[in-house]
């Protein structure tokens, strides 16, 4: 019986390491996934404007990041201050505009300046 007792509480307790570690590998992809979707919305919004030749806007705003055609919604365990980038016919931006990310669990802050004109961005990880 205590043999018994012995290897259920063992298996509990690799069981749950394993679990914990897990929940925190899923984290960490699924805040990645957000920063590339991120990535990939800017580039997407700045093609569109130029294709469409006329000015397209990428926004965060009440943790939704959205533009003229689609959103999605700002993971629990980043933080992303409100901002508004709007592209004109050409694919520029006529803004500094500074977008700040910080993932929280992992201490991390990714920082995009824009660049006047170009619509080109400056990417900072700290």
């Amino acid at each position: 019986m205590l043999e018994a007792l012995l290897v259920l509480f063992i298996t509990g307790f690799i069981l749950g390491l394993f679990s914990s570690s897990l929940s925190k590998t899923v984290k960490l992809v699924k805040n990645e996934l957000f920063i590339l979707e991120f990535e990939k919305m800017y580039h997407s919004t700045q093609t569109d404007a130029t294709i469409l030749g006329q000015p397209q806007t990428l926004r965060v705003k009440n943790k939704i990041l959205s533009n003229d055609y689609s959103h999605f919604s700002v993971p629990d365990d980043i933080q992303m201050s409100e901002f508004v980038v709007t592209f004109n016919d050409k694919g520029g931006n006529s803004s500094l505009t500074r977008i700040n990310i910080n993932i929280l669990p992992e201490n991390k802050t990714i920082i995009y300046q824009m660049e006047m004109g170009s619509g080109k961005y400056k990417k900072t990880i700290n």
